[in-house]
């Protein structure tokens, strides 16, 4: 895991923000500039609190930022809001990194269906490796770090891949679109599993 001294923020990137008080009220918002060890410049975030009602964010806040899979959370605060729709916040003093996962990613977009116990769901496979895939469930559904369920979605190459056993590993609700992330690993069955190792396999040749 690399030791970051800093986080390496980029512009146009995507961020995260939370209430610290209350998990449901999330926002996203992108990078506008950064002035080390003083402000992040952002797009205003709007929280979304339900389906009718949106909230300007004007406490604390909890933001999270991802880059090359890794996680980046840390404490903040609006500061002052610089133009229209343009905010700083207080550039993170502390920060939190965690590495979602180590195997190589392959971007795909395969339609999945999903079986969480007795419920089955529609989802969209966003990436793959070789041991795991980002999930996009597109509603907001209450899903947990360990929650066992199974996917089903045919490869590229037109295999399919049936009744995967997988295990969540992080979960991230956009409130705005709706929409639940989820990381998951693989655990079997073993014959599924090498399916997509191949598929990985072939495509890391011809990446740059």
């Amino acid at each position: 895991m690399i030791a970051y001294k800093k986080i390496p923020f980029q512009l146009g990137a995507e961020i995260s923000l939370r209430s610290p008080s209350s998990r449901s009220h999330r926002a996203k918002s992108k990078i506008i500039g950064v002035l080390e060890k003083e402000f992040i410049l952002i797009e205003t975030p709007v929280f979304s609190i339900s389906d009718n009602i949106t909230a300007i964010v004007e406490d604390d806040l909890v933001v999270t930022y991802l880059y090359e899979g890794y996680l980046f959370t840390f404490d903040s605060r609006i500061n002052r809001e610089l133009i229209k729709n343009i905010v700083c916040i207080d550039y993170p003093v502390t920060f939190q990194v965690e590495k979602l996962r180590d195997a190589a990613r392959i971007k795909v977009s395969l339609e999945a269906a999903v079986s969480v116990s007795d419920i089955k769901l529609p989802g969209i496979v966003k990436d793959l490796s070789d041991t795991g895939c980002l999930l996009e469930i597109p509603k907001i559904i209450s899903l947990f770090k360990g929650l066992g369920f199974t996917l089903t979605f045919t490869l590229p190459n037109d295999q399919l891949i049936k009744d995967l056993q997988c295990r969540i590993v992080t979960v991230r609700y956009n409130q705005i679109y709706k929409k639940t992330d989820v990381a998951v690993m693989f655990s079997g069955p073993p014959e599924e599993i090498v399916k997509i190792q191949e598929l990985v396999k072939f495509c890391m040749r011809f990446k740059v």
